[in-house]
């Protein structure tokens, strides 16, 4: 008799799993599927594009499954300018072509004129850290600055520093005296940091840098040393002439608007979750690999890292036109709060603990 009661209790055990099991599968299967594009102009070993792969995107999914959604995201990823070109992602952002993007803003000061508030402010820091923890606050306190983004149909996720600029070159450069007549390569809002200087600004960027000085077209390029390993830019450009132009707010991971609405809220809350997560590694990544790429460089031979002195930084800093100033008044023109900007911009470095070589709101 106990023996019966023993099987029947197995048995019934055994079919209440079965049908457990049956219905789990049955849950999975239905499962909703939502498909995101995530792209990017430049290849993965920009950080920032490395983390959006490895961290961002894993770490969405694993959030989503530990909190139990009945929602699973397959995701296309595209880098290296597969789908769009670094110039060009904020418009497949903004049709739809693709869902994230990895958008350089230093690409487009006329588009995102208030994210270009670091370039107009050069010599302040190189702790990237404190750009970006002030654009931040920025963004928490000015409407205008999310505004900018709505206008090509997106949000932002999440904005993101890079390490401080140096120049690098063919010839060694000690002083601003020694860039008179020389040709030097930068992108966007840099081109502006050689008014004044007496060298020949040209238009380029990173993935041109390489190929543009073995070929002559310039004698060097302000770039930040994070990029000279992956890039390999030294072996063409021997002279790192640290000049420290500042750690910039350069990048963003956005989101088309009409996609992220598609989400539902817990999701969208994932997503709003991982982001500033994902900006802290983007930042103390940059931080980190930057001065672990100038002791790398240093050790070789061919590679010259010219220290250049704080009197010799002020002299390049003053040889400029007040660029804040030039910027402001453009922003004002356009109907944007650029002096607000400037102004909340300069303070949050200031309460930071920086001491500017100069005070470009104050002028």
């Amino acid at each position: 008799m106990n023996r019966l009661l023993r099987v029947t209790q197995i048995t019934i055990f055994i079919a209440g799993l079965a049908v457990m099991t049956s219905a789990l599968a049955l849950s999975s299967a239905s499962a909703k599927t939502i498909n995101l594009t995530v792209a990017a102009g430049q290849p993965p070993v920009l950080l920032g594009i490395k983390l959006l792969r490895d961290y961002f995107i894993p770490e969405v999914d694993r959030r989503i499954a530990a909190a139990g959604i009945d929602l699973k995201i397959k995701w296309t990823q595209a880098y290296a300018g597969s789908l769009c070109k670094a110039t060009k992602c904020i418009f497949a952002v903004q049709d739809g072509i693709i869902d994230i993007g990895f958008v350089p803003t230093i690409f487009h000061p006329d588009k995102l004129p208030l994210e270009g508030v670091g370039f107009v402010t050069p010599f302040l820091t190189d702790q990237v850290k404190i750009v970006t923890d002030v654009m931040d606050d920025l963004h928490r306190s000015i409407p205008e600055m999310g505004k900018q983004y709505e206008k090509y149909n997106q949000i932002r996720l999440a904005g993101g520093g890079i390490d401080t600029f140096h120049i690098v070159s063919t010839f060694p450069i000690r002083s601003i005296d020694d860039v008179k007549g020389h040709k030097i390569g930068t992108a966007g809002g840099a081109l502006a940091w050689m008014r004044g200087t007496g060298a020949v600004p040209v238009q380029s960027n990173m993935m041109l840098y390489y190929n543009s000085t073995k070929t002559g077209i310039y004698e060097g390029f302000i770039v930040f040393p994070s990029s000279y390993l992956p890039f390999k830019y030294t072996e063409v450009a021997p002279y790192v002439n640290m000049f420290n132009f500042g750690a910039q707010y350069a990048q963003s991971a956005t989101m088309n608007k009409d996609s992220f609405a598609k989400l539902p809220p817990a999701v969208q809350k994932i997503f709003r979750e991982v982001a500033p997560i994902y900006r802290q590694k983007n930042d103390g990544g940059y931080q980190a690999f930057s001065a672990k790429s100038l002791k790398i460089v240093a050790k070789n031979p061919k590679v010259k890292l010219i220290k250049i002195s704080d009197k010799e930084r002020s002299r390049w800093a003053k040889a400029m036109p007040n660029l804040a100033k030039e910027w402001v008044q453009r922003m004002e023109k356009k109907g944007l709060p650029g002096k607000k900007v400037l102004s909340a911009y300069m303070d949050g470095v200031r309460k930071a603990g920086i001491k500017p070589i100069r005070n470009w709101d104050k002028e």
